[in-house]
């Protein structure tokens, strides 16, 4: 009993120890697999140079939204509350949207209160939507178009890299990336507003700029 006992055991380490090589061999494969991957990755950046997104700057009119939300109260009826900060820039007869882009419009300012709303301490704002909601109670976020930036340069946020207190953009000069400071107006959900560093006409990266270094060749991406 005891030989057949120890014969068992003998077969399960023998086992153990194949299925643990087995893994091991595994392992080391795809070690060597992905290296092979990452040294031709490289070697693509080094001839065709790192891909990026560019895009050409143009000074545009820049319309700005401010968000808010509203509770639909009775039929075409809604009401929400602001910050001061909000009320500042909302404007009454102003038409709402459903979409921060504009669009068609949803509705109109009907009211600003002048006076903090006791419970929440936020001043109230009345809307008259054009459509009533399906039910009252609805919570709805509407955008109201409170000004338009003119004539202004405009990047997408993430092609602002932030480092301490400065701004930087990366701009394609000859093929190659090259890292510029930049003086940024203003940032919000449409965008910064740069007002120095570049000008209308550069390339600016878009995106790809995280694994750029001075003076890289660029693979631009259409």
């Amino acid at each position: 009993m005891k030989a057949g006992f120890n014969f068992r055991i003998k077969i399960y380490v023998v086992l153990a120890l194949a299925i643990v090589a087995a893994v091991l061999v595994r392992v080391d494969t795809l070690r060597r697999e992905d290296a092979r991957e990452t040294a031709s990755f490289f070697s693509e950046w080094m001839k065709f140079g790192k891909p990026v997104t560019v895009g050409e700057l143009r000074r545009k009119d820049l319309p700005v939204y401010t968000k808010f939300t509203i509770k639909s109260i009775s039929g075409r009826w809604g009401k929400g509350f602001v910050t001061s900060d909000i009320k500042e820039r909302l404007r009454e007869g102003e038409e709402i949207y459903f979409e921060e882009n504009g669009g068609t419009p949803c509705g109109k300012i009907a009211h600003i209160g002048r006076s903090l709303d006791i419970d929440t301490g936020m001043f109230p704002v009345e809307v008259e939507l054009y459509d009533a909601p399906d039910k009252a109670g609805s919570i709805l976020v509407v955008f109201s178009l409170t000004k338009v930036l003119k004539d202004v340069l405009v990047v997408p946020n993430d092609a602002v890299d932030i480092v301490g207190d400065g701004y930087y953009l990366w701009k394609i000069e000859d093929g190659k990336a090259r890292r510029v400071k930049v003086e940024v107006a203003s940032r919000g959900s449409y965008g910064s507003v740069i007002t120095e560093g570049v000008q209308p006409g550069d390339l600016i990266v878009f995106s790809g700029q995280s694994q750029l270094k001075e003076g890289d060749p660029v693979n631009v991406i259409k």
